[in-house]
């Protein structure tokens, strides 16, 4: 039986280094002066000393990408990517003041916690280096207080004095002339539709089909940020050929719930009403038929999160939509990447892909978001916002992938993969928000991405060197920088 880990919530305010929270995930254990929060912030905005770094066996580590922030349940950072003995990893990052809490919390006992590639703590005590996940495996572990490049003191003053501002340049942000801005944002989102299509061109070079490469990057864009990773972890388990050869709507649905391990077991139903109890006991029957041709190691539903969910993001109702995609007019039913390619480069390509991408389960979940309760009558297709993201995050990088891929450059192909992002609006969130403040807004999905970009790699890790505003901003005369003018008076606040 799992032990629950004490998740007593402590508010606190938001460095200028880190992304948005509230909240942390665990308080500091007791006695310590140090609240985890801080190694949060050092690990996220990568502040020590990564030269010859080393986990506690020796081996050789790269931080190649952090991670992004969890602010809910499960591990503190999630999607990073660590190079360990020159072995790439990608997972999840777990945090603590301490080794000792990773036992305190109950993480090796919490199958959630397995795909923790890496637990860095800020002190050693007698459990560091040895710390079991649930299948009895080692964590590798990194010990940040002999790295960092504060003193700790030093450390801990600034995060209690710490004020809210998000942007440092934020008071002179209309002092950089706005052709600054706008390229800058523009060269970002380049950036990062590169880095995507990187990682996929490197699928594609140990030989995956191009088809199963779209076919993960598509299960895990519906895995939104809580599930991208056992979604992804499902579509490696149930790879095109297996969901083509399923005619039946309802078997693959069943298939693909019955390998997530999300098909409730009997005792669960005794309160569900008639009807959810019947289907569900329907797609049991179905699963351990199809299960038995087909013996997928099925995953454990803890792999999966829940928490803090909109209905529509809930991983049933996503596998079932995953699911559509191989129906008969489906867009895996026949060439799915020749026919994205084809759609790319007609005049009404986002219309097109949108309608490829298009996805409508069985009527069942018309009524339902859960397989143990029924709710109102809803739509289940697949939203145009969740489309647009799929476009952006697995579509677009694809295609630009495989340009690159086959060709070897990637330059003279990118008009296609680039031009989706210019012709799909952007997408509203906080970082968009922050920049709209500003005065500067997201025009498309391409420049949205460039924000983000700038936001995350920049503004979030104190990248102000590396950045084109930022070195903008610190080639003016030092009274300009101060907020006055030439004269020496006041400049016109914003």
């Amino acid at each position: 039986m799992l032990r629950v880990p004490d998740r007593r919530l402590s508010r606190v305010h938001e460095p200028r280094f880190a992304t948005d929270r509230v909240e942390v995930h665990e308080p500091a254990p007791d006695g310590a002066s140090v609240p985890e929060a801080l190694v949060q912030d050092l690990w996220d905005a990568q502040r020590f000393d990564r030269t010859d770094l080393t986990e506690t066996s020796g081996a050789p580590v790269r931080v190649l990408d952090p991670g992004q922030l969890n602010t809910d349940a499960g591990p503190d950072f999630s999607h990073a990517h660590i190079q360990i003995d020159g072995i790439d990893w990608y997972g999840d990052v777990e945090i603590h003041v301490t080794s000792r809490s990773w036992l305190d919390h109950g993480h090796d006992e919490d199958p959630r916690y397995d795909r923790v590639v890496l637990h860095v703590t800020l002190h050693p005590d007698l459990h560091t280096g040895s710390l079991p996940r649930s299948d009895g495996s080692i964590i590798p572990e990194i010990i940040l207080a002999p790295r960092l490049r504060r003193p700790l003191r030093s450390l801990l003053r600034s995060f209690y004095r710490r004020d809210r501002d998000d942007l440092v340049c934020a008071p002179q942000w209309d002092d950089v002339p706005k052709r600054i801005r706008r390229t800058w944002i523009d060269t970002l989102g380049r950036k990062r539709l590169y880095r995507r299509a990187k990682h996929l061109r490197e699928r594609l070079r140990t030989g995956t089909p191009p088809a199963t490469v779209l076919h993960e990057r598509l299960f895990a864009g519906l895995g939104y940020a809580k599930n991208t990773s056992p979604m992804m972890d499902l579509a490696r388990r149930t790879p095109p050929s297996v969901l083509r050869d399923i005619s039946d709507p309802t078997d693959r649905e069943a298939l693909l719930l019955g390998i997530a391990g999300l098909l409730p077991e009997p005792s669960k139903l005794l309160t569900s009403d008639r009807e959810t109890a019947d289907a569900v006991m329907n797609l049991r029957a179905r699963f351990a038929r199809l299960h038995a041709h087909r013996p997928v190691p099925i995953m454990k539903p803890t792999a999966w999160t829940s928490f803090r969910l909109r209905p529509n993001n809930l991983p049933p109702l996503r596998i079932a939509q995953a699911a559509a995609w191989f129906g008969e007019s489906g867009l895996f039913s026949t060439s799915p990447v020749d026919r994205l390619r084809e759609a790319a480069c007609t005049e009404r390509a986002i219309p097109t892909i949108r309608n490829l991408l298009t996805a409508t389960p069985t009527s069942f979940w018309r009524t339902h978001y859960r397989l143990t309760a029924r709710t109102k009558e809803h739509s289940a297709a697949l939203g145009r916002s969740r489309i647009d993201t799929l476009i952006v995050n697995a579509v677009a990088p694809l295609l630009l992938a495989l340009a690159e891929y086959e060709t070897g450059d990637g330059d003279n192909h990118e008009d296609h993969a680039r031009g989706l992002l210019d012709l799909l609006p952007a997408k509203r969130d906080s970082v968009i928000r922050r920049f709209r403040d500003l005065g500067t807004r997201a025009r498309s999905a391409s420049e949205a991405q460039g924000m983000h970009e700038l936001f995350r790699n920049y503004c979030s890790s104190g990248g102000c060197l590396q950045c084109d505003i930022g070195r903008h901003l610190l080639s003016r005369p030092l009274s300009h920088r101060e907020g006055k003018t030439a004269n020496g008076d006041s400049a016109k606040p914003r």
